[in-house]
């Protein structure tokens, strides 16, 4: 289930394979997957499908235990100048809340540690203790 947080953001699980012409249908233009190859379920040929589709695609793999402020806003940084609007997934949603929600925050001009904190607060990370 894709779930609009902006007009250029979107999240979600991992997409099914034959629901990426529907991406297409409601104006995607870029797919960023937060998943490892390593995990299970990982879709090892989800880029070519994507961009046989003509979308953008950037695998950026992150773990949610590895997730701190600056690995968050250097990925924040890095898919910031893809086409929109864009899809962010990852297996069951939850890093994918977390960077569209850290990359709202940030744009309203939030801090970026301010943002982790938040997502903290809101039960999407572990502290770390």
């Amino acid at each position: 289930m894709v779930r609009k947080i902006t007009n250029d953001l979107a999240i979600a699980g991992q997409p099914a394979p034959d629901k990426l012409p529907q991406l297409v249908e409601e104006g995607y233009r870029s797919v960023v997957n937060l998943r490892s190859p390593d995990e299970a379920g990982f879709w090892n040929d989800e880029q070519i499908q994507i961009e046989q589709l003509g979308l953008r695609y950037v695998n950026y793999p992150i773990q949610s235990s590895h997730l701190t402020p600056e690995t968050a806003l250097r990925l924040i940084q890095q898919i910031s100048d893809l086409p929109k609007p864009m899809l962010v997934h990852c297996d069951t949603g939850i890093r994918s809340s977390v960077i569209a929600l850290m990359q709202v925050a940030m744009k309203q001009g939030m801090r970026t540690e301010d943002a982790f904190q938040k997502v903290i607060k809101l039960g999407l990370l572990n502290d770390g203790s």
